[in-house]
This record gives structure tokens, sequence and C-alpha cells, in this order.
């Protein structure tokens, strides 16, 4: 039963989708399933000696977050996740790095070259990205420095006019 990520991904949107509908007296019943199904997989983290890979593997990550059994901590997830859109955001000109965490919010810092913002779609995928390595967060702040001021010479009015 090797499935992909997509077909993971599925299955929890149909599993979310089942358990919104759940009776709530089933809940006790989920609850302690859950609960043995974490004191197992702790009993496999012990037992790992190459912990990365398990951590590795988006789904069996996201699993240990649940148990909160993951042994990297968000910033280390959310900068790993950055360093593999290295290629992507030098293509925009663009840097992002690692700023802080408030609450449920995780914090970027994000500056551009030439340009007063970075473009919304990269944004996007920097939101996407560090959500995916960080699912326990709920938001994502990305702060830019105020752009540069322009100094415009007399000449070059003089010249426009």
């Amino acid at each position: 039963m090797a499935w992909d990520d997509e077909r993971v991904r599925e299955h929890v949107r149909h599993l979310e989708g089942l358990l919104g509908r759940l009776d709530p007296a089933a809940a006790p019943v989920v609850q302690a399933l859950v609960e043995l199904y974490g004191e197992a997989l702790d009993r496999v983290v012990r037992r790992t000696p190459d912990i990365s890979v398990l951590t590795g593997d988006e789904l069996v990550g996201h699993l240990l977050l649940t148990h909160g059994l993951h042994p990297e901590s968000p910033e280390t997830r959310v900068g790993r996740a950055l360093g593999a859109m290295d290629a992507f955001l030098g293509k925009h000109r663009t840097s992002v790095e690692f700023s802080g965490i408030e609450g449920e919010t995780l914090r970027l810092k994000v500056a551009t070259e030439g340009r007063a913002a970075a473009p919304r779609p990269v944004l996007e995928a920097v939101e996407r990205a560090v959500l995916a390595a960080a699912p326990e967060f709920v938001r994502v702040e990305m702060e830019a420095p105020a752009p540069e001021p322009v100094l415009i010479t007399l000449d070059q009015v003089r010249s426009r006019a």
C-alpha cells in the first residue's frame, strides 16, 4: 500500500470531511485510537537510529508533529524549506529568511533586488513551502524593508521636461 504524497493529501482531505460528520459520542474512541498510535509511533522514533529517514517523509513528518514527536525545531524545518527554494528565489531576485515565531504565526523577512516588493506568486510559493514544512502554524507574516529612497537629480528632471 505505497501511496504517493498526492494520494495521502487526498485521503487526509477525505478523512477530515468524515471526522466533521462524526457523532460527538465517537470522539473518545477516536482520541483513544490516536493516543495508541501516538505511543506506537513514539516507540518507532526511539528505536530508529537515524531519525532523518522518518522526518524526510512528508506524511511521517506530519504524523510526528501531531504527536509532539518531531525532533527538529520549526526553525530548522522552515530553514530547510527556504533553502530548497534558493534557485527559485534567486531567479526572482528575492531573498527570504526566518525571523521568528509569535504564537501560531511564522515571521519571515523578505528582501528583493531592484523592486519595492516581491511578486505575489513568489510570496504565495514561499508561504505554501513553509507551512508544508511547519504545518503547526496557522499564519505566515512576511516583513519587507521599506524601499530605499530613489535620488532623482535636478538634471534628470530637466532632461525629461
